[in-house]
């Protein structure tokens, strides 16, 4: 009897967290997933065309974004850039 008394507490807590956990799976296993009829045009595949001038664009934006040039970092720091492997 002694057991059950130092014990009791975490028997009792087992005893919840298998009762919460029990309801958890039952409710999960009922609940239902609706999908989205739109869903057909975000699964559909890519175009196998790959537009380049638009790749180049964007890459050219992206070049005068950068404060500053890689040929000017390159100018500043030109450790940086040595290969030591």
């Amino acid at each position: 009897m002694e057991v059950f008394r130092k014990y009791f507490v975490v028997i009792l807590l087992t005893i919840v967290v298998a009762i919460v956990w029990g309801g958890i799976l039952l409710f999960s296993g009922r609940s239902s997933v609706s999908i989205n009829p739109n869903a057909e045009k975000y699964i559909k595949p890519l175009d196998a065309k790959f537009d380049e001038e638009i790749l180049q664009e964007v890459s050219e934006r992206a070049q005068e974004s950068f404060p500053i040039s890689v040929e000017e970092l390159e100018a500043l720091n030109p450790k940086i850039f040595e290969e030591e492997y």
